[in-house]
C-alpha cells in the first residue's frame, strides 16, 4: 500500500470521527430540556424588597453636641401670626404679658397687653424700631436695635431669646439636647447654663415653623423666675392692618 493512500485513509477517518461527535452533540444539545434553566425574575414592584416603614428610620441623633446644626437647619416661616404669653415670677407673684405677633415681608408687628391691661404697639423693619400707645398722637421712631437683624430686635420685644442666639452659645455651657414633643408638636430643646448668673434656660424650637414654641428659666436655686409660651402659628396668615402706623403710613408694600 502507498504512502498516500494510507494518509488518505487516515484523513477519512479523522473526518468520519469528527462527524460522529458533532452529530452526538448535537443530539445531546436538541434533547436538553431548556425549561430546567431558572432566570433571574425581573425587578417588578412585586418582586423588590419592602421599602423601610419610615418610622424605623432613625432621625439623626440630637445631644448636646449636635443641636446647635440642627438648630442651624431651621429657618422661619416669612408670614406668620401667633400669641406669645411670658410670665416673669416674682416673689410676691408674676407678671403675665401677651404679645399678638404679625410677620410678614420682612416686618415684625407687635401688640402687647400688660398684666395691668395697659397695651403698647411696636413695629420693627430692618432698620427701623416704632413705638407708641393707642390714643398717642406721638411715635417714637428711632433705629433698629439690631441693625440689620430685624428677628433679633423683634425677639427681644417679645421677650424672647432667639435661636440664632443658642447658636452663638458655647457647647460647654450646654447641659442636654434632644428631641420631644411639646403640646404635641415635635421639637428639639437645648437645656442650657448662662454662665454669667448661673441660671438654667431651656428653649423648644419646632421643628415644623423653626420657632421658639416655649421657654423657661430657673435661678441657680432652681427657683422658676421666666417661662414662656405660644400659641398655635398661622402661617402665611399676618393682618395687614397691624402694618399701619397711627399716622396712616403704611409699611408693607403690596
Amino acid at each position: 500500500m502507498s504512502i498516500r493512500r494510507i494518509v488518505n485513509i487516515t484523513i477519512l477517518g479523522i473526518l468520519l470521527i469528527a462527524a460522529v461527535i458533532g452529530i452526538m452533540l448535537l443530539g445531546s444539545y436538541l434533547g436538553r430540556d431548556n425549561n430546567a434553566v431558572e432566570l433571574p425574575e425581573a425587578n417588578t414592584p412585586e418582586n423588590r424588597p419592602d421599602e423601610t416603614d419610615p418610622e424605623e428610620i432613625a432621625p439623626i441623633e440630637v445631644t448636646r453636641e449636635t443641636i446647635q446644626a440642627v438648630i442651624a437647619t431651621l429657618y422661619r416661616p416669612p408670614v406668620y401670626s401667633r400669641e406669645v404669653t411670658v410670665e416673669r415670677h416674682w416673689n410676691e407673684g408674676k407678671t403675665e404679658d401677651r404679645i399678638d405677633v404679625y410677620v410678614d415681608s420682612g416686618i415684625t408687628s407687635l401688640r402687647t397687653m400688660t398684666t395691668s391691661g395697659a397695651e403698647k404697639r411696636i413695629i420693627i423693619t430692618p432698620d427701623t424700631l416704632y413705638i407708641w400707645y393707642p390714643g398717642d398722637r406721638d411715635i417714637f421712631t428711632g433705629p433698629a436695635e439690631s441693625p440689620g437683624d430685624q428677628n433679633r430686635t423683634a425677639d427681644e420685644w417679645q421677650m424672647l431669646v432667639t435661636f440664632e442666639d443658642i447658636l452663638r452659645l458655647d457647647k460647654n455651657d450646654i447641659i442636654s439636647a434632644g428631641y420631644t414633643e411639646y403640646e404635641e408638636e415635635l421639637c428639639v430643646y437645648a437645656v442650657y447654663l448662662s454662665p454669667l448668673l448661673n441660671y438654667t434656660r431651656t428653649y423648644y424650637i419646632s421643628l415644623e415653623i423653626g420657632l421658639v414654641i416655649a421657654a423657661t428659666e430657673h435661678d441657680k436655686d432652681g427657683i422658676l423666675i421666666y417661662s414662656m409660651t405660644a400659641g398655635k402659628c398661622l402661617i402665611g396668615e399676618a393682618d395687614a392692618l397691624m402694618f399701619i402706623l397711627p399716622d396712616g403710613t403704611e409699611l408693607l408694600a403690596r
